[in-house]
């Protein structure tokens, strides 16, 4: 005769809830596998039972393979069991998943509604993922640099804040730059540290966005030469093409892409 999971562990919780104290009489020492195998038996029962956290832990295993054969369907279904229930770190680790796209393909718009339930909370980590969410759109969400402002700027640190002034110096929707607002906080930002080459770079677009092209060439052959003084130089390929841009009197235009901002966190 075969049992379904869910009969055998009710009846493993049947058999220890009423016959416990026989059991006993007869029972040999216990390994590490039996009492592994008794606390899955009773995560699966609690999970079945509605328990957020038991559903979050199972579908951990379940995604991580760990006590268990790896089955990802099955792992998403209990992390958003327990997501539904309002479960933050079953919400934060549906949306991280969905926006990194490493186990399974990147659902922007899954990831979104995510962040969004957990900002209402004041996370920051959401707000700053949903800035680069609308920043970039695909994947279910179009671009919104308005929306990917306001998310960077509920952040509110200088790594959020100078991608607001770029977002302001380069969005490709006209509507949304303010070249004049991005120069002003660039240079706020260039207050604690003037050889900054992230914030000079963002500086110079600015300049390059309200037409002070002088100004933008200066700030970019500066930037280059902080980058270069990085304890560990990255490549300035990007840097110097955007100074070419300038040379000829062009502003810069960008759209953020989400492979690059995974290599940065």
């Amino acid at each position: 005769m075969t049992y379904s999971p869910k009969f055998a562990v009710l009846a493993l919780s049947l058999y220890l809830a009423s016959g416990w104290q026989t059991a006993q009489a007869f029972s040999l020492p216990s390994t590490p596998a039996s009492q592994a195998a008794t606390k899955l038996m009773q995560i699966q029962l609690k999970s079945q039972q509605g328990d957020p956290e038991a559903q979050f832990l199972l579908g951990l295993m379940n995604l991580s393979g760990r006590h268990m054969e790896k089955d990802v369907k099955t792992g998403l279904h209990w992390v958003e069991q327990a997501a539904l229930q309002g479960h933050l770190k079953a919400q934060q680790t549906l949306a991280d998943l969905s926006f990194e796209g490493k186990l399974f393909p990147r659902d922007l718009a899954l990831a979104e509604r995510w962040y969004l339930a957990l900002s209402q909370a004041g996370d920051p980590w959401a707000h700053f993922r949903l800035g680069f969410i609308y920043s970039s759109g695909g994947n279910g969400v179009n671009r919104d640099c308005g929306k990917a402002v306001t998310q960077f700027s509920a952040v509110g640190d200088a790594v959020a804040l100078g991608n607001v002034a770029w977002i302001l110096a380069t969005c490709p929707e006209a509507q949304f730059r303010d070249g004049s607002r991005a120069v002003e906080l660039s240079l706020k930002l260039l207050q604690d540290n003037q050889d900054d080459p992230a914030n000079l770079d963002n500086l110079a677009a600015a300049y390059a966005e309200v037409g002070d092209f002088s100004l933008a060439v200066q700030t970019q052959e500066k930037a280059i030469d902080a980058l270069k003084q990085q304890p560990e130089p990255a490549s300035h390929d990007e840097f110097q093409r955007r100074l070419q841009h300038y040379q000829n009197k062009q502003a810069y235009r960008e759209v953020i892409s989400l492979e690059d901002t995974l290599k940065q966190q």
